[in-house]
């Protein structure tokens, strides 16, 4: 109304010009405090209700959670795995997501579920989730990513002792899915290198012998080596690395 009012008034055009000028600049500031201020007002009253609630809110996951792992028992896994998804996007929590992973376990696994197996990732070893993992691997190569990767590695020690090599083995296989995951776990990929299958080792070689001014630490030394031993007369590998066999034969 001010502005409106200065226009009307103004004695030169100059100063119905700043006039408007001052109120668009007044009405700019105004919308985008009130806008910051609305937000932070919003979360603000969240945060007070969820602390004047949050007994109750405890008290409710608690027995969601119990009605869950009771849907488990007596069969029901896709209510109970409804509930346990429901607690999982309120908790972050080991317990809700392993729970979720023997749930998951224990139903058909097939490869058009689509749940995200980087959330049900636990913070400590557990060997729920590594028969989990392997089993996703199996229907949905896709769905095992850095994060899940990387788990393995850290925790590869729990895991040969419990399983045997064979999991890494094929996390490692994984790992050739793309060029950005072998350059991050070349010294992982290195270590099983000889285990790999002839066409997944043909595939690695193919992504180093195309990209040679990467680091690849060990990696493409060992590659080399592995030819040499192992394919040195095989067709499929005379075009990779000719130059550092040359070398190594010189």
């Amino acid at each position: 109304m001010l502005v409106g009012l200065g226009i009307i008034f103004a004695p030169s055009k100059k100063d119905m010009d700043t006039t408007l000028l001052a109120g668009s600049i007044f009405f700019l500031g105004h919308w985008v405090l009130t806008f910051i201020f609305l937000k932070s007002e919003y979360y603000t009253l969240l945060k007070k209700k969820l602390r004047e609630d949050l007994r109750p809110i405890q008290e409710g996951i608690r027995f969601d959670f119990h009605c869950a792992s009771e849907d488990s028992k007596e069969g029901r896994l896709q209510e109970a795995l409804d509930k346990l998804q429901e607690i999982g996007d309120l908790v972050d929590s080991d317990e809700v997501k392993i729970r979720q992973v023997i749930v998951l376990t224990k139903a058909a696994i097939r490869d058009d579920v689509e749940l995200d197996l980087e959330k049900l990732i636990p913070t400590r070893y557990d060997k729920h989730f590594v028969i989990y993992a392997l089993e996703v691997l199996k229907f949905n190569r896709a769905q095992v990513r850095k994060s899940c990767i990387a788990y393995f590695l850290h925790f590869r020690r729990n895991i040969e002792m419990d399983f045997g090599v064979g999991p890494l083995i094929a996390m490692a296989d994984t790992s050739l899915r793309m060029k950005l995951y072998i350059h991050e776990f070349a010294g992982f990929i290195e270590e099983f290198l000889e285990f790999l299958p002839k066409e997944r080792f043909i595939r690695l070689c193919t992504i180093l012998d195309k990209n040679p001014n990467l680091e690849w630490g060990r990696l493409k030394g060992t590659a080399v080596y592995l030819i040499e031993k192992e394919y040195r007369h095989d067709p499929d590998f005379q075009a990779f690395f000719q130059k550092e066999r040359a070398a190594s034969h010189a």
